[in-house]
């Protein structure tokens, strides 16, 4: 991995960098909804995401004859790592999982209500009108298409909805960056996590004899990707040209099974290879050996007559094995076990909040006091956000008491896969159907909910289905490659927090343009297909409301603990390869995607470090970037292309 810099000319941020990559938010955003939405293809489904990668591969090459024909007018290396960051950190709010799923929730009741599922009776008279679109022409136009966001008559109806939902979806994002400001110095200086993450963007940015693009191992990795994708998207035009088939394939076990052993797959994704060779061994061999381990439970009950289908298949209200609980309790024992190895750290931070400029303490005695200020204006954007998300919840239905709650198990989730992605590169953490509605009705039952309680938890449901493309983790990782540029702090958490406001604005905007453009109706995945989820459940708990979930929450339980066992035999057993964040990222369908990527990987880093040594390894790291860049490349440029033609195209993530 590059070094750390001092601060030097490369580590300089000026304000035209931060405006820059601000001004690209909204441009990205509509891309990444034109992708997601439109023209097939899922970046925010990936821990990195490919369309920040492909930009910042642009911006290098454009800044290389920036500094050869007008010097002075160039990015330094920290602006361009900077705006990748920015890019990151608000592009994955548009996505698959995020506000693709909230906006036509926002309108789906009053759009198919019937006389079978007497919504109009029990469901429509309990959503409040200032979170929702009920006007019956924005909704018509809105679903059918063929019109344009700009005309008062759909305009309208959205202006308040939008604006308030953009606002809380703002608030929830920069409570965000406010924890990662206050836990920052803890993962990057005391624990010294990892972050494999910020190896491929350090790499590309940096300059000199020993740049990757000098690199000639790296070209090898590009051109097999590269050929691969290729020669795949040529396919879809011409069937001569031989098809690779590298992309998943789900895996078939027969009626009996199918429901047990669903979402495996077999791939082998050539980027997913590259970045299995970037992460530790025991987090890639835990992955896909847990992975396996779940199926085995799952075939286990299945054999006993006991089938365990996914929360897609069961309304939320799983059942033994508990495979997504398990999930649950494994995050929830990272975030805790965090915290306790934080303490000191924390209590410093506390004693900072609220000690005045005479902070007490060995540890907060070493906090500069513009660090100091940044944990203060921290905790203050916390306690702020905290009010105003409860708040707004509260207007929707939900009692005070459960909105703080939901709050709360929400960035704990988020905080939870920040600390995943920076001590193990997750390449994916989708986290599905494992949100705080999950969690408190496991524990309460929607039989003690009222009809309005219910329809809030229906209009929650949008923003947190599943975890793929929250920001957090990315401002984590602009944080970190801030510090390893010897980056002014204050800089960066600024321009994060920009960025993050902005695309929360941003996403509002480019999915609302597209789905007046085209039609929800017309739109299909994720918008059209993923948006009705949460209002299935609602009518789930309408017509047959289901008290505690007694199996689930002894599925957190058993994953709290079996967690727990696992983080005490690493901490006492240097051989130990079972690690607890391999067991949670597992429990997710999404691993079912990249497991046997996954393991290839982690037999090519084994066989390397084993066999030839770590001065090898270090080596054969570019052909590794190598087989990331050329996917993220070629595959990217189909992506770019099918918006250009407005016509769906190759794609080779799923």
């Amino acid at each position: 991995m590059t070094p750390a810099l001092g601060a030097t000319s490369e580590g300089v941020v000026r304000t035209r960098g931060v405006v820059f990559g601000a001004l690209l938010v909204p441009v990205v955003t509509f891309w990444v909804a034109s992708m997601e939405n439109v023209y097939g293809g899922r970046p925010t489904y990936l821990s990195i995401f490919f369309h920040a990668v492909i930009l910042l591969a642009v911006l290098v090459w454009l800044n290389g004859l920036l500094r050869l024909l007008v010097p002075k007018a160039a990015f330094t290396r920290a602006e361009l790592i900077l705006i990748y960051a920015m890019i990151g950190a608000s592009s994955g709010i548009v996505g698959d999982q995020f506000l693709s799923i909230l906006i036509p929730s926002l309108a789906y009741p009053f759009r198919y209500a019937t006389d079978a599922n007497k919504w109009e009776q029990i469901l429509l008279p309990y959503l409040p009108g200032h979170a929702v679109v009920s006007d019956p022409v924005a909704v018509r136009n809105f679903y059918e298409g063929d019109t344009t966001l700009y005309m008062m008559a759909n305009l309208r109806p959205w202006l308040t909805p939008a604006l308030l939902w953009a606002t809380f979806i703002a608030f929830t994002q920069l409570m965000c960056l406010a924890i990662n400001v206050l836990i920052r110095r803890q993962w990057t200086q005391y624990e010294k996590l990892s972050f494999p993450l910020v190896v491929l963007p350090m790499e590309m940015t940096a300059p000199g004899r020993n740049s990757l693009w000098r690199n000639k191992l790296m070209w090898i990795g590009f051109g097999l990707s590269a050929f691969i994708d290729l020669f795949n998207g040529l396919s879809t035009y011409w069937p001569a040209f031989p098809k690779i088939p590298v992309k998943v394939h789900w895996m078939s076990f027969g009626t009996r099974f199918d429901a047990a052993l669903t979402t495996t797959g077999i791939a082998f994704y050539p980027f997913v290879i590259g970045t299995a060779f970037l992460l530790p061994a025991d987090l890639t061999f835990s992955t896909w050996f847990f992975l396996l381990f779940f199926r085995l439970q799952r075939f286990f009950f299945a054999a006993l007559g006991y089938p365990s289908p996914y929360p897609w298949q069961s309304t939320g209200h799983s059942v033994a094995p508990a495979m997504l609980e398990q999930g649950i309790g494994s995050y929830m024992a990272v975030v805790v076990f965090g915290l306790w190895a934080a303490r000191r750290h924390l209590a410093a931070v506390w004693k900072v909040v609220t000690g005045g400029s005479q902070a007490e303490g060995q540890e907060a005695s070493t906090i500069p006091p513009a660090e100091m200020l940044e944990y203060r204006l921290a905790f203050a954007c916390l306690v702020v956000g905290l009010v105003f998300t409860t708040g707004f919840a509260a207007t929707l239905g939900m009692p005070v008491s459960i909105g703080f709650i939901y709050m709360v198990l929400y960035l704990v989730i988020c905080t939870a896969i920040a600390k995943i992605r920076a001590e193990a590169g997750a390449p994916t953490h989708g986290f599905h159907f494992a949100g705080p509605d999950h969690v408190i009705l496991t524990v309460l039952g929607p039989d003690r909910m009222t009809r309005r309680e219910m329809a809030a938890f229906g209009l929650m449901f949008g923003f947190n289905r599943a975890y793929t493309g929250i920001p957090m983790p990315h401002q984590l990782e602009g944080m970190k490659m801030g510090e390893m540029l010897g980056v002014n702090r204050q800089q960066v958490t600024r321009a994060l927090a920009v960025a993050t406001a902005l695309g929360s604005y941003a996403a509002f905007w480019a999915l609302l343009h597209l789905c007046f453009r085209e039609g929800v109706e017309q739109m299909g995945h994720p918008v059209h297909d993923l948006s009705p989820q949460g209002w299935q459940l609602v009518n789930s708990w309408l017509v047959n409301p289901q008290g505690p979930n007694w199996g689930g929450l002894g599925g957190i339980v058993a994953g709290f603990l079996f967690s727990t066992f696992l983080m005490a035999m690493r901490f006492r057993f240097v051989w130990w390869q079972f690690h607890p964040i391999g067991y949670a990222i597992a429990a997710d369908w999404t691993t079912g995607l990249i497991w046997m990527p996954l393991m290839f990987g982690w037999l090519a880093k084994v066989a390397v470090m084993r066999y030839l040594g770590p001065k090898a390894y270090r080596r054969a790291l570019p052909i590794a970037l190598g087989l990331m860049l050329g996917e993220f490349a070629v595959g990217g440029f189909w992506s770019v292309f099918a918006v250009l033609t407005r016509k769906p195209q190759y794609f080779f993530w799923t």
